[in-house]
């Protein structure tokens, strides 16, 4: 089975999260004027980029493909560290600026997000080579610490009020507890990356199951998250 999933990691990423995307739309008129309008979106947006990023493995295949395999854009480095890094933390902290009800809360979220977008556009601007050739490390850093406030701030409303006892009903709720869960098994492996060689088997393996599986549990929990829940209103 695990050699299943190692061979095609790709596909499956793809797959399940071009099912979450579907069955956001499918439920859209449940959830329209909701603020979860806006997650759908950005689990739109999240296949997309990932669709779009896994385009070295098509060299080969696609003739239109030999431009970006001579170039400076070979490696799909400069791509997820645009969008997924810069674009999708972004967009996770302008949807949790719509459902969090706390003023202190939103404004730190605001704040936090702008100086980690300037100070991400700054660094990326100044180190192209890294950018097409390797990881940021730091914003993996910075980047979780956004999502983990955006998820703390949540469960510290929700623990507030009455929702509490109805929590299973919310769609916010699954959410936050996936990207929680998520950002914080994946960032340890970051500062593993400078050990990374072809030649360990054992850390490549351990890496991509880590990676399948939690993309998995991500992602799922999104699905169910939409088919059970409730609507809530706007923020």
């Amino acid at each position: 089975m695990l050699e299943f999933l190692y061979k095609h990691n790709s596909l499956i990423t793809l797959s399940i999260e071009g099912i979450a995307a579907i069955i956001g739309v499918w439920f859209y008129k449940k959830y329209r004027n909701t603020a979860a309008i806006f997650f759908i979106l950005i689990l739109i947006c999240l296949f997309i980029v990932d669709a779009v990023g896994f385009y070295p493995l098509y060299y080969g295949k696609l003739d239109f493909l030999k431009p970006l395999e001579n170039s400076v854009f070979r490696r799909n480095h400069w791509w997820f560290t645009i969008f997924f890094d810069v674009v999708v933390i972004t967009l996770f902290s302008i949807f949790y600026r719509k459902i969090l009800k706390n003023k202190i809360h939103r404004k730190i979220l605001k704040y936090g997000t702008v100086s980690y977008l300037l100070f991400s556009l700054i660094l990326i601007s100044t180190h192209l080579e890294i950018l097409f050739n390797s990881a940021f490390p730091i914003l993996y850093v910075l980047q979780t610490l956004i999502i983990l406030c955006c998820s703390i701030c949540y469960f510290i409303e929700i623990l507030k009020n009455d929702n509490i006892l109805i929590f299973y009903k919310s769609l916010y709720f699954y959410v936050s507890i996936a990207i929680f869960i998520w950002w914080v098994v994946i960032t340890p492996l970051i500062f593993f990356d400078m050990y990374y060689v072809l030649e360990d088997n054992s850390f490549i393996l351990l890496r991509r199951s880590i990676y399948i599986f939690s993309n998995i549990f991500m992602y799922l929990t999104f699905t169910i998250g939409l088919i059970v829940s409730k609507p809530e209103k706007r923020a």
